[in-house]
């Protein structure tokens, strides 16, 4: 039985062979690229493969866009980046907004310290782009991955980074302070503004609909300490449960990245209609033990996840991190609706050989 079967045998609500095992490398991979210590068997779309199969795990993330992005209405965007300093401006005829991003050098990421919407102003400009965006279909690249990593894996349709209007503003296009100050001071206004953005992307949805992928995933980090229960309820609830719909209509299994903490949001998942919740982090990284996360996330949805990302680092002994890995399979032995998996990502300091030491100890088990 192959990763691919496995992991379709678990969606499908049947108990596979053994436990499907799926990490998240590419991280590990693109920090491994930049210090230059990523062997040359391993470029490219093949190696990139390579990597996972010579390291025991299944492949699923992340193949090309279904879609490509084109402007219309004047819109024009511009990205300039010197001195780890990347800005980001986007010019309309209703005015203009940028971002800026610094880059670290010790964990090979960038980080916002200024978002593109600073006050309702800026959230108009916000939704003019969206409202001028064009979508067109472009299956080929994401077909030819697919085909590529075969048996291997599955190549994991990715929805517009991040999904819900809501999401978007909280981790991409406000930040947390901004969203919430433009939800208690403009609330009539932002909301009818969320909606439209909502709107805005029925077309793109459509294609993702009508694609080849079998498994589309949400990559919205959400977090319950961002999110919480209450706006989670308002707002992306009822937008969740209108896409779900249409891509369930469509054959589609559907999941969300969830790689924060989870008391408050976790719970209210299987509501939407999700049928998986992927990177789920438990203690002691995220707020719920192993052994409350099928009591906690309900019992029909697909639990995929359970092992820390930090626990792959060298800062944890090799006795701890196979004791927590047979502490999950424990718990989830029987288990017809578990993936294991990175939550969310093995970190840029990870023990490749940890990844394949997760593969041995579930042949094991």
């Amino acid at each position: 039985m192959n990763e691919r079967d496995l992991l379709l045998k678990v969606l499908r609500g049947e108990m596979p062979e053994k436990t499907p095992w799926f990490a998240d490398l590419s991280y590990l991979y693109s920090s491994l690229q930049i210090k230059g210590e990523l062997d040359k068997k391993y470029l490219g779309d093949e190696g990139y493969l390579e990597f996972h199969k010579d390291f025991g795990a299944g492949i699923c993330f992340y193949p090309p866009f279904l879609w490509r992005t084109e402007y219309s209405g004047n819109v024009v965007y511009n990205e300039t980046e010197e001195n780890g300093t990347r800005e980001c401006t986007y010019n309309t005829p209703i005015g203009n907004i940028s971002s800026v991003q610094k880059y670290s050098p010790s964990t090979y990421t960038w980080a916002y310290t200024e978002h593109f919407v600073k006050s309702i102003e800026d959230l108009r400009v916000m939704l003019y782009i969206y409202e001028n965006r064009r979508y067109t279909a472009d299956y080929d690249g994401f077909n030819r991955i697919d085909c590529l990593w075969g048996e291997n894996g599955i190549a994991t349709g990715i929805a517009p980074i991040s999904v819900a209007p809501l999401q978007k503003l909280l981790t991409r296009w406000a930040g947390v302070e901004k969203t919430v100050e433009l939800y208690i001071d403009e609330t009539e206004e932002f909301e009818e503004i969320l909606l439209r953005i909502q709107d805005s992307e029925d077309a793109v949805f459509e294609i993702i609909a009508q694609s080849s992928a079998q498994y589309i995933e949400f990559p919205e980090n959400l977090s319950s300490e961002i999110t919480g229960k209450t706006l989670f309820e308002k707002y992306n609830m009822p937008y969740y449960k209108k896409r779900i719909d249409r891509l369930h209509k469509a054959s589609k299994f559907v999941g969300i990245h969830i790689d924060g903490t989870l008391s408050s949001c976790l719970q209210l998942l299987e509501k939407c209609g999700f049928d998986v919740a992927e990177a789920v982090t438990p203690t002691p990284v995220g707020d719920i033990d192993v052994e409350k996360l099928r009591e906690v996330a309900g019992k029909e949805i697909v639990i995929w996840g359970g092992i820390p990302g930090a626990l792959f680092s060298g800062r944890y002994s090799e006795e701890m991190f196979e004791g927590y890995v047979r502490r999950v399979l424990d718990v989830f032995k029987g288990d017809a609706r578990f993936v294991l998996g990175v939550a969310d990502q093995v970190p840029a300091d990870g023990l490749i050989s940890r990844v394949k030491k997760v593969g041995q100890i579930v042949l094991e088990i």
